[in-house]
């Protein structure tokens, strides 16, 4: 039984020709509320594949790192605010608005409260790259590339995209599919915190680091099956 939603033939390429590009985009501004934003794009990439047109950039991902140090303003959620609301109502619950840092429900929480905040924000992939299980397996390389001096990672658990046809979701569709999201980030390492934290990732914890190795052994499992199919 395939552990895969399609079948392996209908990937487009050899997934070890990936490729993820990290570009950083800091404001040049002397207003210190943007100092401690940082916005990262990462390109996922597909080489081109011998005798295969399939090439060039099939999805992205957005990342912000916010820098919980003085020297960046005291405090990190108004440098979200003057970004973009969506980003700052997903961090509003997990800091003090009235005494800066961090809430003490996050800190109850977390193993360390010394470190920055990573926001994954939105990750975008190519039809024909989806069903393969790539989208958590990328999402866990992007986070751990970017984690280090972090105390957390946040993300978004409910739904972003609308369906091919652009029609409203239904309640029981909107259900389901909010399922999936959290199905998805919790395969990586995200869990539900007590109100109002919502979906963090606390990589300095045991399960975490061993999730990410579970989505290396993914990765590995879906590059064997591409190279010892017979369509490939």
């Amino acid at each position: 039984m395939t552990p895969f939603k399609r079948p392996i033939s209908d990937l487009p390429g050899d997934p070890r020709l990936l490729e993820l590009e990290y570009r950083l985009t800091h404001d040049v501004s002397s207003a210190e509320d943007h100092d401690g934003l940082d916005e990262w794009t990462v390109s996922i990439r597909a080489k081109r594949f011998r005798n295969r047109t399939v090439g060039g950039v099939i999805g992205s991902m957005t990342l912000f790192r916010l820098r919980q140090d003085t020297r960046f303003g005291s405090h990190p959620w108004a440098d979200a605010e003057a970004y973009d609301e969506a980003l700052f109502n997903l961090v509003l619950g997990i800091y003090d608005l009235g005494n800066g840092g961090y809430r003490q429900a996050f800190r109850d929480t977390m193993v360390s409260c010394d470190g920055d905040l990573l926001v994954l924000s939105d990750v975008r992939l190519d039809q024909a790259w989806r069903g393969f299980g790539l989208g958590p397996i990328l999402a866990s390389q992007a986070i751990w590339t970017l984690v280090d001096g972090c105390s957390a990672v946040a993300v978004e658990t409910t739904v972003s995209e609308l369906p091919e046809d652009r029609r409203s979701l239904s309640q029981e569709e909107w259900t389901q599919a909010n399922g999936k999201i959290t199905a998805l980030w919790e395969s990586i390492g995200f869990r539900r915190r007590s109100n109002p934290l919502g979906h963090l990732l606390d990589p300095r914890t045991a399960e975490a680091r061993d999730l990410r190795n579970e989505q290396r052994r993914r990765f590995d499992a879906l590059a064997h099956a591409y190279h010892t199919d017979p369509s490939h």
